[in-house]
């Protein structure tokens, strides 16, 4: 019945719904993740006596949990109302773990609850279901719409890092991990329960918002709604797996991915060893978010009219610039010009890496194919932190570590150039599947 009155029940196109959704459930991703994680290190140390290593561990085992998990979640956000009950569980899942992390008292625990219960939260409302819903409900104007969803990360930084600041210096970590655990659960769950849906089709509609009822103008071409559905080339998991392009990306990713994670986990620490102020490194960082949320939007148009990859490597480029500019100066005010140089930069790779995804290998099985090179990508990741702890205990500095990053990023450059759009060979048929169906 709703595929059948949806259209008429809104006065705009329903992806915009799912926009917003996929919006709030990145602003309560990092109340207690990415930006935010680097604020509890020095906490949970001086209570727990713990190593800096032990504590970025957690974040290695999440991200490998995640990566494990990959294949299966890719599979089912590309069926039925899978993407639904995957994002409404990860919202339980992540305000579940937050809250019990509140609450441990051992390592084994922390593990457990943030490394494990955590991903599952990661994986089930994080990157891979989200953009894959995203992809599906637009082509066209896929990059703005993952513009607008993806701000949700970097306004995500600029509430919490603020107010996790402020509630840590008055109350403890673990006041705040139970307030943030009821913003998480009291701001998502109910959204994704009732609004997600996999694709336009599940509702009667094609993507873009295109008029499902528009019929062939009787010369022969077709319409605006099919040349919109058919616009893509929808690759195969298997067909995906065999191109150069893949892999080239895939490597451009992982040793980005490394850089990532490892620079921005460690990044209170590494303020604290350069002698910057702990509320001074938390304004920067808050800058940081500032610029991440307002390049979004423009990332995404900019992707719409250009080569997408040119987008990467200028997004990776811009991350050297501001990592070197971190790197190599001391003076205080410089921080806020690697918030902006970086941010600037970093903000628009949530963008453009999934528009390049989908606009190399199509929308129809986009969450498999996702879902099983992402895990290679996480493992990258996971190492990042727990890399420059081992790096930083071994010679009591971050100086090593983050060159180290600054040259991923440079590798990330030439692999990303090299990884031009895949065609078909000439002559190929594949498969035509029904909608849902898998083929592998």
């Amino acid at each position: 019945m709703l595929a059948l009155t949806v259209k008429d029940r809104i006065p705009f196109f329903y992806g915009w719904i799912i926009v917003a959704v996929c919006f709030l459930c990145w602003l309560i991703a990092d109340a207690f993740g990415f930006y935010t994680f680097g604020l509890f290190i020095v906490p949970l140390s001086e209570e727990f006596g713990w190593s800096t290593m032990m504590i970025t561990g957690v974040f290695t085992v999440r991200s490998l949990t995640a990566a494990l998990l990959g294949p299966f979640i890719g599979r089912i956000a590309d069926r039925g109302s899978g993407a639904r009950w995957l994002m409404a569980g990860g919202v339980l899942a992540a305000g579940g773990s937050v809250f019990l992390v509140s609450r441990m008292q051992t390592p084994w625990q922390f593990y457990l609850y943030y490394g494990v219960i955590g991903a599952l939260g990661m994986i089930g409302f994080g990157g891979l279901v989200s953009h894959t819903i995203i992809a599906k409900w637009f082509v066209k104007m896929r990059g703005r719409a993952m513009g607008i969803a993806s701000m949700g990360v970097s306004i995500s930084g600029l509430i919490f890092i603020p107010l996790n600041h402020y509630l840590i210096s008055h109350f403890g970590w673990r006041q705040t991990l139970e307030i943030c655990s009821i913003i998480i659960l009291g701001l998502a769950f109910v959204p994704a329960l009732l609004f997600i849906r996999r694709s336009p089709e599940d509702l009667g509609l094609l993507p873009d918002g295109v008029d499902p009822d528009q019929d062939q103008d009787g010369s022969g071409s077709n319409s605006d709604a099919n040349r919109t559905d058919q616009s893509e080339d929808s690759w195969t998991l298997r067909e995906a797996l065999r191109t150069k392009a893949l892999w080239l990306m895939l490597i451009a990713f992982n040793a980005t991915g490394l850089a990532f994670t490892g620079v921005m986990i460690h990044y209170y620490p590494y303020m604290k060893t350069k002698g910057i102020e702990p509320d001074l490194a938390a304004t920067s960082m808050t800058a940081y978010a500032f610029f991440c949320a307002v390049v979004k939007i423009p990332w995404g148009l900019i992707a719409e009219k250009m080569p997408v990859r040119y987008c990467i490597i200028s997004v990776y480029l811009g991350c050297a610039l501001g990592l070197a500019i971190l790197i190599y100066t001391q003076s205080t005010p410089f921080i806020f010009v690697f918030a902006a140089v970086y941010g600037l930069s970093i903000g628009g790779i949530m963008v453009v890496r999934e528009v390049l995804f989908a606009d190399y290998y199509g929308r129809q099985f986009i969450g498999t194919i996702r879902g099983v090179v992402m895990p290679l990508n996480l493992i990258a990741m996971a190492v990042g932190p727990v890399f420059a702890a081992w790096l930083y205990d071994l010679t009591g500095s971050y100086q090593l570590p983050y060159h180290i990053f600054l040259g991923a990023f440079m590798v990330g450059v030439i692999f990303m150039y090299l990884a031009k759009q895949p065609n078909r060979p000439l002559l190929y048929e594949r498969p035509v599947f029904p909608p849902g169906d898998q083929e592998l």
